[in-house]
Protein backbone atom coordinates (compact mmCIF):
# COMPACT_ATOMS: atom_id res chain seq x y z
CA UNK A 1 0.00 0.00 0.00
CA UNK A 2 2.90 2.46 0.62
CA UNK A 3 3.61 2.56 -3.36
CA UNK A 4 0.57 3.81 -3.70
CA UNK A 5 1.04 6.80 -2.08
CA UNK A 6 4.45 7.58 -3.53
CA UNK A 7 5.39 10.47 -5.68
CA UNK A 8 6.75 8.28 -8.21
CA UNK A 9 3.45 6.23 -8.56
CA UNK A 10 1.28 9.34 -9.02
CA UNK A 11 3.38 10.47 -11.37
CA UNK A 12 3.26 7.39 -13.52
CA UNK A 13 -0.85 7.28 -12.86
CA UNK A 14 -0.75 11.42 -13.91
CA UNK A 15 1.00 10.22 -17.32
CA UNK A 16 -1.33 7.11 -17.61
CA UNK A 17 -4.24 8.99 -17.24
CA UNK A 18 -3.26 11.68 -19.45
CA UNK A 19 -1.92 9.73 -22.48
CA UNK A 20 -5.64 8.04 -22.52
CA UNK A 21 -6.96 10.57 -22.89
CA UNK A 22 -5.01 11.84 -25.88
CA UNK A 23 -5.83 8.78 -27.52
CA UNK A 24 -8.98 9.14 -26.76
CA UNK A 25 -9.65 12.17 -28.55
CA UNK A 26 -7.37 11.09 -31.57
CA UNK A 27 -9.44 8.38 -32.04
CA UNK A 28 -12.66 10.20 -32.24
CA UNK A 29 -11.10 13.13 -34.00
CA UNK A 30 -11.90 10.38 -37.54
CA UNK A 31 -15.78 11.06 -38.45
CA UNK A 32 -15.13 9.07 -41.32
CA UNK A 33 -12.98 6.49 -43.32
CA UNK A 34 -13.62 5.50 -46.76
CA UNK A 35 -11.59 2.36 -48.14
CA UNK A 36 -11.51 3.24 -51.85
CA UNK A 37 -9.60 0.12 -53.52
CA UNK A 38 -8.00 -2.54 -51.25
CA UNK A 39 -6.51 -4.80 -53.71
CA UNK A 40 -3.88 -7.83 -53.53
CA UNK A 41 -3.04 -7.05 -57.25
CA UNK A 42 -1.22 -4.24 -57.84
CA UNK A 43 0.81 -2.10 -61.16
CA UNK A 44 3.95 -0.69 -60.49
CA UNK A 45 5.21 1.54 -63.39
CA UNK A 46 8.28 3.65 -63.56
CA UNK A 47 8.73 6.08 -66.56
CA UNK A 48 11.08 8.87 -67.40
CA UNK A 49 10.64 10.81 -70.26
CA UNK A 50 12.22 14.05 -71.50
CA UNK A 51 10.25 17.06 -73.77
CA UNK A 52 10.68 20.21 -75.14
CA UNK A 53 7.30 21.86 -74.28
CA UNK A 54 4.50 19.56 -72.40
CA UNK A 55 1.01 19.49 -71.51
CA UNK A 56 -0.41 16.85 -70.01
CA UNK A 57 -3.90 17.43 -70.46
CA UNK A 58 -6.50 17.64 -67.29
CA UNK A 59 -6.79 13.81 -66.50
CA UNK A 60 -7.16 11.70 -62.77
CA UNK A 61 -5.00 8.83 -61.80
CA UNK A 62 -6.92 5.59 -60.59
CA UNK A 63 -3.86 5.29 -58.08
CA UNK A 64 -0.70 7.33 -57.01
CA UNK A 65 1.18 9.09 -59.60
CA UNK A 66 4.39 9.94 -58.24
CA UNK A 67 6.37 13.10 -60.04
CA UNK A 68 10.09 13.81 -59.35
CA UNK A 69 11.56 16.62 -61.91
CA UNK A 70 14.88 15.93 -63.05
CA UNK A 71 15.79 19.03 -65.59
CA UNK A 72 13.05 22.33 -66.35
CA UNK A 73 10.52 23.10 -64.31
CA UNK A 74 6.52 22.81 -64.46
CA UNK A 75 3.67 24.04 -63.51
CA UNK A 76 1.09 21.17 -62.40
CA UNK A 77 -2.22 22.30 -61.34
CA UNK A 78 -3.86 19.54 -58.89
CA UNK A 79 -6.81 19.80 -57.26
CA UNK A 80 -7.28 23.78 -58.23
CA UNK A 81 -6.35 25.67 -60.86
CA UNK A 82 -3.77 27.44 -59.05
CA UNK A 83 -0.52 25.61 -60.56
CA UNK A 84 2.59 24.97 -58.32
CA UNK A 85 5.71 25.46 -59.75
CA UNK A 86 8.45 22.45 -59.36
CA UNK A 87 11.86 22.88 -60.37
CA UNK A 88 14.92 19.67 -60.70
CA UNK A 89 14.62 18.19 -57.49
CA UNK A 90 11.00 18.59 -56.63
CA UNK A 91 8.95 15.65 -56.09
CA UNK A 92 4.88 15.63 -56.02
CA UNK A 93 2.51 12.97 -55.19
CA UNK A 94 -0.61 13.09 -57.52
CA UNK A 95 -3.91 12.30 -55.70
CA UNK A 96 -5.76 9.50 -56.59
CA UNK A 97 -8.99 10.43 -58.50
CA UNK A 98 -7.98 14.48 -58.23
CA UNK A 99 -8.09 15.94 -61.51
CA UNK A 100 -4.55 17.41 -62.44
CA UNK A 101 -2.46 18.65 -65.39
CA UNK A 102 1.20 19.30 -66.20
CA UNK A 103 2.45 22.16 -67.97
CA UNK A 104 6.25 22.69 -68.63
CA UNK A 105 7.36 24.95 -71.43
CA UNK A 106 11.06 24.35 -72.76
CA UNK A 107 13.24 21.57 -72.13
CA UNK A 108 11.59 19.11 -69.10
CA UNK A 109 12.68 15.96 -68.10
CA UNK A 110 10.43 13.84 -65.18
CA UNK A 111 10.07 10.71 -63.72
CA UNK A 112 6.65 9.26 -63.02
CA UNK A 113 6.08 6.15 -60.49
CA UNK A 114 2.53 4.83 -60.87
CA UNK A 115 0.90 2.41 -58.42
CA UNK A 116 -2.55 1.62 -59.79
CA UNK A 117 -4.90 -1.49 -59.03
CA UNK A 118 -3.85 -4.20 -61.13
CA UNK A 119 -5.91 -4.08 -64.57
CA UNK A 120 -6.88 -0.17 -64.30
CA UNK A 121 -5.19 2.40 -66.62
CA UNK A 122 -2.41 5.00 -65.48
CA UNK A 123 -4.18 7.45 -66.58
CA UNK A 124 -7.80 8.61 -67.48
CA UNK A 125 -8.82 11.79 -69.58
CA UNK A 126 -10.85 14.17 -67.55
CA UNK A 127 -13.11 14.37 -70.48
CA UNK A 128 -13.69 10.87 -69.79
CA UNK A 129 -13.74 10.78 -66.34
CA UNK A 130 -15.38 14.40 -65.61
CA UNK A 131 -18.88 14.17 -67.08
CA UNK A 132 -17.55 15.44 -70.41
CA UNK A 133 -15.96 18.55 -69.38
CA UNK A 134 -12.41 18.81 -71.06
CA UNK A 135 -11.30 21.19 -68.31
CA UNK A 136 -12.05 21.46 -64.45
CA UNK A 137 -11.53 24.87 -64.13
CA UNK A 138 -14.39 26.12 -67.21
Amino acid sequence: MRLLRTNKFLALLVVVIVAGIAAAVAVAAVTSTQVISDSSSVHIQIVRRTAEGFDSGWHVHPGLAIVQVQEGSVAIYQGSCTPKMLGPGDTVVEVPHMPVRAVATGHFAWTTTFVVPGGDQLQIPWSAYGGGSPNPCS
